[in-house]
């Protein structure tokens, strides 16, 4: 174990790397989310740190900003991860904030009188359930209390569900619960390694390997609780003791000759320092486990030895003399010494003097792999795994995300998008996933807008045709459809058709139109230049005399108006005119108007036959003028 800190600094520098790693991953992910807003690219260097959830969350706010182009409905996918979900829903979220309403209530007024006492407070007559405001005159406001809307009557309070709409700040590991007026975050994920959640008081609590037996510290390392994890602390023997490698237990040390037990290992025994080990003519060199003796002249330092050809002093290769003491480990030659290393991989234990396997996954956790693989220990190693949807890249640690869209993989009858791990299917405009989620299907829109048993009266004025991604509108008979593609308009067959007989006078009507015939009086004849009048023969008329005669007026004409049924009069109209007809224009002249119903046909056995009250006659601005008018 590496670290090796005491008490609670433990658990602030476990604290302060879990709160730092946090907190990169959530600047990495608002980092990709705004690279999305902004530049809708996705360039983002993957080995850069934070690179690979910085591309994540940019991808995936590009899906939701796609769905949102398309009028789709923006649902993020099965299998997204907790910070691509977090990237989709801002992507998809309206953030503008929108003002509660406020009701103006207007009070009746109220005339003082002797009887009658006048309030000052006139929100006592309101019916505001929060607050209530006197703006003077004749208005007050009622507002409600912060978490509330004020209600569709002005008056009530109808609490908001900040859970439904988005408006709460809990964490990933926490859902919203709505609360009236507010709410509260209710935690979901579990405490994380090392503790348990108490189920009374929702607090988590350490968990006590030791006592569970839960550890994994091996029979050379003696097990110590601390908060949220364990430490392994390496038993200790007696300085002539020696530990067991493979059951822990404590034995005597067997040192070999030239060795001598000490603080738990085999120590040198300096040979030099006993008596009588050379002869007085050479100097005693001790050794790793020996000694030599080496003539005094030309004497060297210890690691080196005299070369014969130049008498110069020269470095002792240990290692390739075999004069280490290094056994299985790798013997390194250094200038007047050696030193011991174990392979990449292993770590040298001091105690049991051998070279011990590193776990890579777990002493550098987070940090051997990338974010979408699974790190694997292995003798002197580490392998990376790569996640579905992902493919491991050249240096073996990170992991690319596979294209389904374009390798082949996804079936995507019309759209493909690719999305961190997976791909998503979508459909053209007028098309809908079906339930196998690769092929499209047409969307029926005259049967989705389906009203009164009629297709389509919601998108088309006349009949509605579904056709494959779209639709088309047709109108009856009579009309045509106008250049929005929806409304139909009346044909005015009067313009391009008319009436084949010269005394016919053709009226337009809605979806069709009619020939009226018009008989000309006795003493009148057709007017040439206008189908619909007949003018008096002469000054002179049959069987009168000029005085009669005169009386009779110059012109007739027929007015022929086609009246819709259902037509609406708007409030602020009083009346509609239906006609209006003009006599001369003299001053000295006066004309007399009358109107009279000749003949009403109901349309039905049940329609109401329309009568004389059901008209009036007005008078015009002009002189010597009137109208006809439908009354309000």
């Amino acid at each position: 174990m590496a670290l090796r800190s005491e008490g609670s600094s433990i658990t602030c520098s476990r604290t302060a790397s879990i709160c730092c790693l946090r907190s990169l991953l959530d600047h990495s992910c608002h980092s990709g989310l705004e690279i999305a807003k902004q530049e809708n690219l996705c360039s983002i260097n993957i080995n850069e740190l934070g690179g690979g959830i910085k591309k994540e969350c940019c991808d995936c706010c590009l899906l939701a900003k796609d769905l949102l182009s398309r009028d789709e409905e923006c649902t993020a996918p099965k299998g997204f991860s907790a910070a691509c979900l977090t990237s989709f829903n801002r992507c998809c979220k309206n953030e503008e904030g929108v003002k509660p309403p406020v009701q103006n209530i207007n009070l009746p007024s109220i005339t003082k009188t002797t009887s009658l006492t006048i309030h000052d407070d006139r929100c006592s007559q309101a019916k505001c359930e929060h607050f209530c405001t006197d703006r003077g005159g004749e208005t007050i406001e009622c507002s409600c209390k912060p978490g509330y809307d004020l209600g569709p009557d002005g008056f009530s309070c109808v609490d908001v569900d900040e859970c439904l709409a988005l408006m709460d700040d809990c964490l990933e590991s926490q859902r919203c619960l709505n609360t009236p007026g507010s709410y509260k975050c209710m935690r979901t994920l579990s405490c994380g390694t090392g503790y348990a959640l108490d189920s009374k008081t929702e607090l988590c609590l350490d968990v006590d390997e030791c006592n569970l037996g839960s550890h994994d510290c091996g029979p050379l390392y003696q097990c110590r609780n601390i908060q949220g994890s364990y430490r392994c602390d390496p038993k200790k023997c007696l300085s002539n003791e020696i530990m067991n490698p493979t059951t822990g237990e404590c034995t005597s040390i067997d040192c070999p000759v030239g060795y001598y037990p000490k603080n738990g290992k085999c120590e040198d025994v300096d040979e030099c320092q006993l008596p009588s080990r050379c002869s007085q003519y050479d100097e005693c060199i001790n050794s790793p486990g020996s000694y030599r003796c080496q003539e005094k002249g030309n004497l060297c330092s210890l690691g080196y030895k005299i070369d014969k050809e130049t008498g110069f002093c020269i470095d002792i290769n240990e290692c390739a003399e075999n004069l280490h003491n290094c056994g299985s480990l790798q013997c390194i030659n250094l200038p007047g010494t050696y030193r011991c290393r174990c392979s990449a991989g292993f770590e040298f234990n001091e105690t049991s003097t051998r070279c011990e396997d590193v776990d890579e996954c777990k002493k550098f956790s987070g940090h051997m792999c990338s974010l979408h693989a699974i790190c694997e220990n292995t003798i002197g190693s580490f392998l990376c795994h790569c996640k579905p949807g992902f493919l491991l890249s050249a240096d073996g640690r990170n992991c690319d995300d596979i294209n389904e869209c374009t390798n082949g993989v996804a079936k995507c009858e019309q759209k493909c998008i690719n999305t961190p791990g997976n791909y998503q299917c979508l459909c053209h405009r007028g098309y809908q996933l079906s339930a196998d989620e690769s092929t499209c299907e047409d969307i029926d829109e005259c049967a989705s807008w389906l009203k009164s048993g009629k297709l389509g009266t919601e998108i088309c004025m006349g009949e509605c045709e579904n056709t494959p991604g779209s639709y088309k509108c047709r109108c009856p008979i009579g009309y045509d459809v106008m250049s929005d593609g929806i409304t139909c308009k009346d044909i005015d067959e009067c313009l391009s058709l008319g009436c084949p007989n010269v005394d016919e006078v053709c009226i337009n009507t809605l979806g069709s139109f009619k020939c009226q015939k018009i008989t000309c009086p006795p003493n009148y004849i057709f007017d040439q230049l206008h189908k619909n009048r007949c003018m008096r023969k002469a000054s002179f008329c049959d069987h009168l005399s000029r005085a009669q005669c005169n009386e009779y007026p110059v012109h007739i004409s027929w007015q022929h108006i086609a009246i819709p049924k259902h037509v609406n009069i708007s409030a602020q109209r009083t009346s509609v005119t239906l006609f209006s007809m003009k006599g001369p224009t003299n001053p000295n002249t006066v004309m007399q108007f009358e109107l009279r119903l000749v003949q009403a046909t109901p349309e039905g056995t049940n329609v109401i036959s329309a009568v004389r009250s059901n008209f009036l006659l007005q008078k015009g601005d002009n002189p010597n003028s009137a109208g006809a008018q439908s009354p309000k």
